[in-house]
C-alpha cells in the first residue's frame, strides 16, 4: 500500500498544484465513465462535504461496482496546508480504503507512516469516508484527489477529479464581540428600554448579523419582564441594570459580558 500512495502523491502534486479547481463545502465531482483503466474500480463521482464541528465526508460511487473487491484500494490524497513542500509528494495524508475498512497515513518527506486518526470511520460498504479536521492536521482547506487501483495490478486507476481539486470547509464560526446599541442610550424610570441594534464581529475580523439575539435583564439582580425590550420601574430610578445577550450565527452562539447601568 504505501508504495502506491507514494506513486499517487506524485500525481496530486502534478495534478492539484497545476489545474486544481475551488470548491466550497458539499460539493460534488463527477468523473467520465469507463475512463478506469486495468479493472480499477471506475469512479463516477465523489461527493465531500463537512459539517460545522469539521466532520469531512468522502462519498464514492462507482460505475463498476456496487461493494469494493478484496483486491480494490481507494486512496484519498490530501494536501491538507496546500503547500507542495510540506508532507510526501506534496501529500501530507493519505487514506487508504478497502474492505478492510479505512486507515490513515501521515506523509514524513519520503514515504507515509502509520497515523492515529480516532475519527476515521467508513460506511455504506466502506463507500462512505469521515474524518474529522483535527485528525488532518486542523486543516481549514485542502487540496485533494482520489486514485483507485488494485493489489493485484500496480497499472490499474482512475483518478477523481481528474485535475485534482480545492476544498475548502464551511466551519462553525467563532463569535468573537458584540457591540450593541440601546434606545434610549441609557435607561429612564417609567420608560421604554430596548435593544436597537446589534453588531456581531467573528474570530476572523468580519462583521456580520447574527441569526438571532436573545436578551435578558435584570434589575438589581431580579430579572424584567420582555425579550429585548422592558418597562423600567418608576422606582427603579438609581438601582443597576444589567443586560445580557447571547448571540446565534450559523450554528454558534456566544453569551457576552452583560451591559450594565445605572437607571436615571
Amino acid at each position: 500500500m504505501g508504495r502506491r500512495i507514494l506513486l499517487a502523491g506524485a500525481i496530486l502534486v502534478a495534478s492539484l498544484l497545476v489545474g486544481a479547481t475551488g470548491a466550497g463545502a458539499a460539493s460534488t465531482f463527477t468523473d467520465a465513465q469507463g475512463d478506469a483503466v486495468g479493472g480499477a474500480a471506475d469512479f463516477t463521482q465523489l461527493a465531500v462535504s463537512n459539517d460545522f464541528d469539521g466532520n469531512i465526508t468522502f462519498a464514492f460511487t462507482f460505475a463498476n461496482r456496487s461493494v469494493l473487491t478484496d483486491d480494490d484500494l481507494v486512496l484519498i490524497l490530501l494536501n491538507s496546508d496546500k503547500n507542495a513542500s510540506t508532507g510526501t509528494s506534496g501529500a501530507d495524508f493519505a487514506i487508504g480504503v478497502g474492505t478492510f475498512g479505512a486507515v490513515l497515513l501521515r506523509g514524513d518527506g519520503t514515504s507515509f507512516q502509520p497515523a492515529s486518526a480516532g475519527t476515521l470511520t467508513t460506511s455504506n460498504n466502506n463507500l462512505t469516508v469521515t474524518i474529522n479536521r483535527s485528525d488532518l492536521g486542523g486543516t481549514t482547506g485542502f487540496l485533494f484527489l482520489a486514485v483507485s487501483t488494485l493489489d493485484s495490478n500496480t497499472n490499474a486507476a482512475d483518478v477523481v477529479p481528474d485535475s485534482g481539486a480545492s476544498y475548502d470547509l464551511d466551519l462553525k464560526p467563532v463569535l468573537d464581540t458584540l457591540t450593541a446599541h440601546f434606545s434610549p442610550a441609557k435607561p429612564k424610570a417609567g420608560k421604554v428600554f430596548r435593544l436597537a441594534g446589534t453588531t456581531l464581529r467573528l474570530g476572523d475580523g468580519t462583521t456580520v448579523k447574527a441569526d438571532s439575539i436573545t436578551c435578558v435583564a435584570k434589575l438589581s439582580g431580579k430579572r424584567l419582564a420582555g425579550r429585548c425590550s422592558w418597562r423600567i420601574p418608576v422606582s427603579a430610578r438609581g438601582k443597576r441594570l444589567a443586560v445580557t445577550l447571547t448571540a446565534r450565527y450559523k450554528g454558534a452562539s456566544a453569551t457576552f459580558t452583560p451591559w450594565r447601568f445605572v437607571v436615571r
